[in-house]
């Protein structure tokens, strides 16, 4: 991973130091070509030769009229133009390439300096060539060099520049750490019971994490497997002996006795229906378009059905994508657990963003605070000498609700007993 990393930053210089170069050679370009400067070299001894045959009075004439676009020419007998080539190789590299076109211009003395063109954006090469008497052929090269463009244009290539390396070491570090991010969705369907399929790929100390998880994911799974089959196996098999114990209740004699009994026995049922229900897997219900405020007001009017206190403030209708069977279960194992503490509930909805906000209220003891966390797990009751239930009701919504992609949370209600909040979002795609 660290060498990964390494190499993704000596890439990220090695494209700024590139690019640097690339833009120093495109600001400082040269516009002469080869042919023009072949040109040149042959208009200078064309232009020796014909002006130091001439009289001095014609020799102007004679070398202005052998200038041609893109070279102006003229004889001066002395000039000020000063010889930049020991300070500019560019100006060393034009006059060896004069000489390797005209070899006579070889041991020529050649003074040369660059001067801003007339056209903006560009700048000339201006020289004097010395002749025999000491006079002078000079010429100008329109254009030679492109200028350098000004502060703001140099400012916005070099951000470019430096937004094109980003990026491009973004989606390195992108490709780096893709297995990682593979393996944290991977270990995320595990925590919700779904085998993932983990790819053995990246950098070698990631292939070593994801050869461990598979193997911790195959053994986690069939654990859990394993110990829900037999909780659902036993869960079943007790069926059958409440089942007989129900029948030789009912022949009782004694009417306090047998209500006694059956009330036990109904209790152990809610109790084998609690279980059956946590450990049910619901994580193959496909997301669909519901309306979760005629689900909520058909649980709500379910329960006053049954005998409970129990209102309804929220919109009548609520269409969004969701798991119609676990909101379901959810709303019944809510109202329900409300309805064995409390004397009146209110069931609350409204929408939120892309998703909606469901809370159940009641008037009963509610749930101290530092023990709200505990009684989202299974088999937890606030008083177990009370009895009144298997300790699921609020385990098996929390788990349902996280299988939904949403949230529980326990508070208090301003009827005076517990407040629970149900916050769901749109479906995760897969």
């Amino acid at each position: 991973m660290v060498g990964r990393i390494a190499l993704v930053l000596l890439a990220a210089l090695m494209l700024e130091l590139i690019g640097n170069v690339a833009l120093y050679a495109w600001e400082t370009r040269e516009l002469t070509s080869s042919e023009e400067t072949a040109r040149v070299a042959q208009a200078l001894v064309a232009a020796d030769r014909a002006v130091s045959a001439a009289p001095r009075q014609d020799r102007a004439r004679i070398a202005n009229g052998m200038s041609h676009p893109g070279l102006a020419l003229n004889w001066v007998p002395r000039t000020v133009i000063t010889d930049f080539t020991p300070s500019l190789d560019r100006l060393g590299e034009m006059r060896a390439r004069l000489a390797a076109h005209e070899a006579a211009l070889a041991g020529r003395q050649l003074r040369l300096t660059i001067l801003p063109s007339q056209t903006r954006g560009q700048r000339d090469l201006v020289g004097a060539m010395q002749l025999a008497d000491g006079s002078f052929v000079t010429f100008r090269v329109t254009p030679y060099l492109a200028a350098p463009p000004g502060v703001l244009v140099s400012t916005l290539m070099h951000l470019g520049l430096m937004a094109l390396v980003l990026v491009a070491a973004l989606l390195m570090i992108r490709a780096l750490v893709r297995p990682l991010r593979d393996l944290a969705n991977a270990a995320d369907q595990t925590g919700r019971g779904q085998a993932a399929e983990i790819a053995v790929a990246g950098p070698h100390e990631v292939r070593r994490v994801a050869t461990a998880f598979s193997a911790m994911q195959e053994r986690l799974l069939k654990l859990v497997e394993d110990h829900s089959q037999s909780l659902i196996a036993v869960s079943h098999d007790l069926r059958t002996p409440i089942q007989r114990l129900q029948l030789r209740t009912a022949l009782l004699d004694d009417p306090e006795t047998r209500e006694s009994m059956n009330a036990d026995l109904e209790e152990m049922e809610r109790f084998i229906e609690a279980t059956l229900a946590f450990v049910r897997d619901d994580a193959e219900e496909a997301p669909r378009l519901i309306d979760i405020a005629t689900i909520a007001i058909t649980a709500v009017d379910n329960a006053a059905d049954a005998g409970a206190d129990i209102l309804y403030s929220g919109p009548d209708s609520l269409s969004l994508p969701g798991y119609p069977i676990a909101l379901k279960r959810v709303l019944a194992n809510l109202i329900g657990n409300a309805a064995r503490h409390a004397q009146a509930i209110e069931v609350g909805l409204a929408p939120r963003g892309d998703g909606f906000v469901l809370s159940v209220d009641d008037d009963g003891p509610g749930i101290p605070e530092d023990r709200r966390a505990e009684m989202l797990m299974p088999f937890r009751r606030l008083d177990p000498a009370q009895g009144g239930g298997a300790g699921l009701g609020l385990a098996t919504s929390h788990k349902a609700v996280l299988r939904m992609g949403g949230t529980l949370a326990l508070e208090t209600s301003p009827m005076g007993g517990l407040r629970v909040i149900v916050e769901a979002g749109p479906p995760a795609r897969d």
